[in-house]
């Protein structure tokens, strides 16, 4: 009987799961830049076998060589078993060492050999070690926003019962919502800085005004500042807009808030054809994007503590002074 799983082993089985997706991600690239699939990999293999030496109370030597953990992991394995995949990891050990140390780019078989072997792997060992399926280890539990890991969990509940669509809305929901918390919230006395300004409401000319000249300036110009201001704030927090863009592209449009609670999304034909794979792919987007707007919270937080908003800051003027300069302040 495996040892129960503690919340700290789930999260590092999560983050070793989007290791493994950023690496499938990569290796759908183009060449040369689907070689860095092969760092991502072995990344994520090597974080499995130290949870799994932690979890099964193996002690380690300070330094050693990858295939060892094959040796050292054997005597807390069930009786009977051994750990599987240790010739095909040590391929994918050797594209690496080649890839980073001497500069050898792997061949797109290598590459997807390498996805193969490493997928294999991870089914394999997860079950046997920590008695899960890898499929469902959620990396939801590294987003530290829990409206938005709650989104994600039920677009899952979409697709595992493929309802592919639905899926794609609750991406949609939970990107929405990751920028609401950094864009809605109050810092300090003042407005979050990730805001970049107030939404201009959506420009309604009179009947008789519609097809001016002035009219379809001032509709432009409202569209185009709603679509700079939100690009603003994607690349402000550190997200890549390229990706924000193609995720744009698969995420339903003109998501729409009923009175009564409800959400209206508009479907057409290209949403009904998208796949599990862009599901991933989009999946895969937030959850990074999370991870990289988390990096924001610590200066909304400063500015939290240096202005709150209960306090009556007393202002004075001082003169800036050289090195040089005799003048007092």
């Amino acid at each position: 009987m495996t040892k129960p799983l503690s919340q700290q082993t789930i999260q590092r089985l999560a983050f070793v799961r989007f290791l493994h997706a950023q690496g499938v991600a990569q290796s759908a690239q183009p060449e040369p830049m689907s070689a860095a699939a092969i760092l991502s990999f072995q990344d994520a293999v090597e974080h499995f076998l130290l949870i799994s030496a932690d979890h099964l109370d193996v002690n380690l030597p300070s330094s050693m060589q990858f295939l060892q953990y094959w040796e050292k992991l054997q005597p807390k394995l069930p009786a009977g078993q051994a750990l599987p995949s240790k010739q095909a990891l040590g391929r994918v050990n050797k594209l690496r060492v080649d890839l980073k140390h001497h500069g050898n780019i792997p061949s797109s078989h290598a590459i997807a050999q390498s996805k193969a072997d490493v997928t294999t792997f991870f089914t394999d060992a997860a079950r046997m070690i920590f008695d899960v399926d890898f499929e469902t280890v959620d990396m939801a539990d590294l987003v530290a926003h829990p409206e938005v890991a709650r989104l994600l969990r039920e677009a899952r509940t979409h697709i595992e019962a493929d309802r592919v669509v639905f899926a794609m809305a609750g991406l949609a929901l939970a990107f929405e919502e990751l920028l609401a918390h950094y864009t809605a919230r109050k810092a300090g006395w003042g407005g979050s800085p990730f805001i970049l300004g107030d939404r201009l409401p959506i420009f309604r000319p009179e009947r008789s005004e519609r097809d001016s000249q002035v009219s379809r300036q001032l509709k432009a110009l409202t569209t185009a500042t709603h679509q700079m201001r939100q690009a603003m704030q994607v690349i402000a927090l550190g997200i890549d807009y390229a990706r924000y863009v193609h995720f744009r592209v698969l995420t339903p449009d003109e998501m729409s808030w009923g009175r009564d609670g409800s959400i209206k999304f508009s479907v057409n034909d290209m949403s009904k054809a998208l796949t599990a794979d862009d599901y991933q792919q989009a999946r895969l987007f937030v959850i990074e994007s999370a991870l990289q707007a988390a990096r924001a919270d610590a200066i909304l937080e400063r500015l939290d503590v240096h202005f709150p908003e209960d306090i009556d800051h007393d202002v004075e003027e001082w003169t800036w002074v050289g090195p040089s300069d005799t003048r007092n302040r």
